[in-house]
C-alpha cells in the first residue's frame, strides 16, 4: 500500500470513528424521545378510551366511531381541532376519583366491558404507564378478519369499526396446524396492501383451507 492509499484508509478509518461516536452519543438522547413519545402516548390513548367508556356507550355491534363522537357531543367537544382534542380530555381525567392518573384509568377500565378493553388494546396503555388490571373471566371476544387488523393498526388512535368485522377468523378447533394459524396472523397483521406475491398465494391456500371448513 503506498502512502496515498493508507493517508486514504487512515481518513476513511477517522471519519468512521466519528459516525460512530456521533451515534453512540444520540443513542441515549433518541431513547429517552421515543420514551417520552411512547408515555405521552399511552397517557393520549387512555384518556380517549376513557371518555368513550364514560360517555360514549359504546355497543359491540356498533361502530366505535360513531360512540366515539357521541361521547364527544355529550362534553361539547364535537368538531374539536384533533391536536387541541388531548388537553380538553385531560380534564375529563382529573375531575374523576382517583389520587392518581393511573388510579383513575384503573378504575374506569376495571368497569369496561372485555371486549371494549381487548379491542382498543388497553393492555398497551397498562403495560406503558404501569397500571395493574385484573384479567376478565368473560370469553375472549370473537373478531373478524377486518376488526382484528384495524386493532392491531389503531393504537396510539382508537379503531373506527366493529370488532366482529369481516369473514370470521378461524377457531383454533379447526384443522390448521400450528404453522398455519401463525402465518394467517402474521399475514393479517401485516395488511393484504404490504403482502408480495409469495404472501398473496400462502393466504389464498390457507383461506381455501379454512372456507372448506365452515361450509
Amino acid at each position: 500500500m503506498n502512502l496515498i492509499s493508507r493517508r486514504r484508509v487512515s481518513c476513511l478509518e477517522k471519519r468512521a470513528a466519528s459516525v460512530v461516536a456521533e451515534r453512540k452519543r444520540r443513542e441515549p438522547e433518541e431513547m429517552a424521545e421515543e420514551m417520552a413519545w411512547r408515555d405521552k402516548a399511552a397517557l393520549d390513548h387512555a384518556t380517549k378510551l376513557v371518555t368513550l367508556i364514560l360517555h360514549g356507550e359504546p355497543r359491540m355491534d356498533e361502530p366505535l366511531a360513531i360512540a366515539w363522537e357521541r361521547a364527544l357531543n355529550h362534553l361539547g367537544l364535537g368538531g374539536m381541532r384533533q391536536i387541541l382534542l388531548p388537553y380538553h380530555l385531560l380534564v375529563v381525567l382529573a375531575a374523576l376519583p382517583g389520587d392518581t392518573a393511573n388510579a383513575k384509568i384503573a378504575r374506569v377500565f376495571s368497569s369496561a366491558p372485555s371486549w371494549l378493553l381487548d379491542f382498543c388494546f388497553a393492555w398497551v396503555d397498562c403495560m406503558v404507564l404501569g397500571i395493574e388490571l385484573s384479567k376478565s373471566s368473560e370469553p375472549r371476544p370473537q373478531y373478524g378478519r377486518d376488526g382484528l387488523r384495524e386493532a392491531n393498526d389503531a393504537w396510539p388512535d382508537l379503531p373506527k369499526g366493529t370488532i366482529g368485522a369481516g369473514p370470521p377468523i378461524p377457531k383454533p378447533n379447526l384443522t390448521l396446524c400450528a404453522e398455519e394459524r401463525a402465518d394467517l396472523i402474521r399475514l393479517l397483521k401485516t395488511g393484504e396492501e404490504n403482502w408480495s406475491r409469495r404472501d398473496r398465494h400462502r393466504h389464498s391456500e390457507i383461506m381455501a383451507k379454512v372456507d372448506g371448513d365452515w361450509r
